[in-house]
């Protein structure tokens, strides 16, 4: 094996698993797949030409040494996490991972993925398996290209790298940057779509696959030594700085050109030390270091429930690195170097090794549909995304103004719920009261605080969300403005981004720019004073107590007798809170004293003697760090005086008199 190759697998699955574990400054660490992708490519291809001119390729011989190489380690790291996860995940979280364990063994993870969640949101620091979706892609690029090459005339194979490599960029630049204007599916986010999929991807693999060939064509080419070191030089500095927001585009075409210029030729542009050893012998385990580095991280933030400290983080490295030589030595490398395996046993082999792997999901899969336990509460119900009147009215499919009936209790409403989740999670609690329940309207959108002009970018969303959240508060703000009948307005958000810290991304009156959070924040005064102007009585609505941690996931974790590192109970000091959201706190605080408007916080509600409660009796409060769950705002919104406070702004109670406003529908 080159020596220059396995040091760059060694860059490669450090500064993935550095990025992962989240040490040091290595912000597009994440690339370090991509190197996994030129490299891959150019060692299959040449594997496979090197056979068809010998006249010694057999298709057989070729997938049996492919799994021969790379299965022994993947099962033995999938029956690891399986057993792990029997001590990690909570039951929603086993009918993801069964799913993922499914993908992973019939290489399909980088299509079922998507429909999960996305590499880069938090949701994903939960799923074991999540890494596995680049070992499919290049499983799949493994299984068509003999066929593609064989096929393929041998005068002809150049072009077919290079025509491939054009057209699959192409198509990957078209769906992460344009598609979205042109046309769109319901549920289908095309920037994760040219992330995960083989099509959008396959450019970076037969980037290597089009070297083997001129290789191959050409034996004398070569690459002066100092480019190649330059070419590393833009590779590591890729990696700590990332050029392009959007992944992969920019920055994944200069990590393949670089990685392309490091492996032409020979390898003897490396200086023979030993930091290039040490990084060398990291790149001889590097299949199963990225393998096994992943479940640990995931169980880890489990078990920490978020944040894990960075002493964990560091021993997660050492074990990661002790565990991937173990692999490496005692999996790999006698899987590989034997020949005793026919096809036949290796078939048998895998059957056996897939049935156990299936046999140690059994009890999680039984468990789920026999557990009929009458005081266990069923978290999966209390956990679920807390929407308020209807999950339309999270305002991904159009919210009140697509569907008015479901996200309103009365055609003439008296009282508007306007913001994000954190005012969805206030509406089951106030709907119960009856003067209140009656004679609400919700207009919310996910992640979109009720800030005219304003939204924030994000890689979660679609490049048209931005615009969607700006339009639909522009919507709201006029709905409530031109209303006769709307005399009070709660408005609840995740404000603590936008008034009281900077940095954050954003689109503002039509322009990408770094958030400022004083003029931000004078814009939500301008918009709560004119909403003023209009006779309309304005609460602001603080945040519930939290310090980051997730206490509905804490809840289910110690009532299921799960894993959770350095505590026996889900309750938080107040002292925490009071550091967490002070700045937030006071801000909507100064908001309220400018504006003349009333001030509704959950803290003495849920915080006592320096302790904030996140279960009462058998009722479950939260469903997560920051929201409450249905049933927790069912119960403690009553119990506290917000409907109080509302109902004191109405200047008379509601009336079947009132005449019915015209309701704004929009295209």
């Amino acid at each position: 094996m080159r020596s220059d190759i396995q040091f760059l697998r060694g860059i490669a699955v450090l500064t993935v698993v550095l990025y992962h574990l989240k040490l040091l400054f290595v912000s597009g660490g994440f690339l370090g797949v991509d190197v996994f992708f030129v490299i891959s490519g150019f060692l299959i291809t040449s594997v496979i030409l090197r056979g068809l001119d010998s006249g010694s390729f057999s298709f057989a011989g070729f997938y049996t040494r492919r799994a021969k190489r790379l299965l022994p380690a993947a099962y033995s790291t999938l029956l690891l996490c399986t057993l792990l996860s029997y001590q990690f995940l909570t039951q929603g979280q086993w009918t993801d991972y069964i799913e993922q364990l499914f993908a992973a063994i019939t290489f399909t993870a980088n299509i079922v993925l998507p429909f999960q969640s996305g590499y880069f949101e938090e949701a994903a620091e939960a799923k074991p398996l999540l890494h596995i979706w680049s070992l499919s892609l290049e499983e799949q690029y493994y299984l068509l290209l003999p066929l593609l090459i064989f096929l393929t005339p041998k005068a002809w194979r150049g072009w077919l790298f290079s025509i491939s490599i054009v057209a699959s960029l192409a198509l990957c630049i078209y769906f992460i940057s344009f598609s979205v204007y042109y046309w769109r599916l319901p549920s289908l986010n095309y920037s994760e779509l040219a992330f995960y999929s083989l099509p959008t991807r396959a450019w970076e693999l037969l980037s290597g696959s089009l070297l083997a060939w001129l290789m191959l064509q050409y034996p004398a080419i070569n690459i002066p030594i100092n480019l190649k070191r330059i070419a590393l030089a833009i590779l590591l500095a890729t990696i700590s700085y990332r050029i392009d927001e959007t992944h992969p585009r920019g920055d994944a075409l200069i990590v393949v050109i670089a990685t392309t210029l490091m492996i032409a030729g020979k390898d003897n542009w490396l200086p023979n030390n030993l930091l290039t050893k040490a990084i060398q012998k990291v790149g001889d385990w590097s299949y199963s270091l990225y393998l096994l580095h992943w479940p640990l991280i995931v169980f880890a933030t489990a078990g920490f429930l978020g944040d894990v400290p960075t002493s964990a983080k560091l021993l997660i490295l050492a074990l990661s690195l002790i565990a991937a030589f173990l692999q490496f030595q005692f999996v790999e490398e006698p899987f590989r170097r034997t020949y005793l395996l026919s096809q036949r046993s290796s078939l048998k082999w895998l059957s056996a090794a897939t049935a156990l792997l299936f046999a140690c999901v059994a009890p999680a899969i039984a468990y789920k549909f026999t557990n009929s336990e009458v005081d266990t509460p069923n978290f999966e119900i209390l956990r679920k995304a807390n929407t308020g009147l209807s999950n339309r009215c999270e305002a991904e499919e159009g919210g009140f103004f697509k569907y008015p009936d479901d996200c309103s209790t009365s055609q003439s409403p008296i009282v508007a719920v306007w913001g994000d989740s954190f005012a969805m999670h206030l509406v089951p609690g106030l709907v119960t009261d009856s003067s209140i329940g009656g004679t609400l309207v919700q207009l919310t959108m996910g992640s979109c605080p009720p800030i005219l002009e304003t939204a924030r970018i994000t890689t979660r969303e679609s490049k048209s969300w931005p615009q969607q959240c700006i339009q639909h508060n522009e919507q709201s703000f006029s709905y409530i403005l031109n209303s006769n009948s709307i005399k009070a307005v709660i408005i609840s958000a995740d404000f603590g981004d936008f008034i009281s810290k900077s940095g954050l991304k954003i689109i503002q009156d039509g322009a990408h720019k770094t958030n400022e959070p004083e003029f931000t924040k004078n814009r939500l005064i301008e918009t709560i004073r004119q909403l003023q102007d209009a006779n309309k009585e304005i609460v602001l609505v603080g945040p519930i107590p939290t310090t980051g941690i997730n206490a509905g996931e804490c809840l289910e974790r110690i009532h299921s007798g799960l894993k959770v590192f350095g505590r026996s109970s889900c309750e938080f000091s107040y002292s925490d809170v009071k550091k967490s959201q002070e700045g937030t706190v006071n801000t909507i605080n100064e908001i309220a004293r400018q504006t003349r408007s009333e001030v509704f916080l959950f803290d003495s509600a849920l915080c006592q003697k320096n302790i904030c409660r996140v279960k009462i009796g058998k009722t479950y409060l939260y469903r997560d760090a920051t929201h409450l769950s249905v049933s927790g705002s069912e119960y403690l919104i009553p119990k506290t005086n917000l409907p109080e406070l509302v109902k004191a702004l109405i200047p008379s109670p509601p009336s079947a008199s009132i005449t019915p406003v015209r309701m704004i529908t929009h295209e």
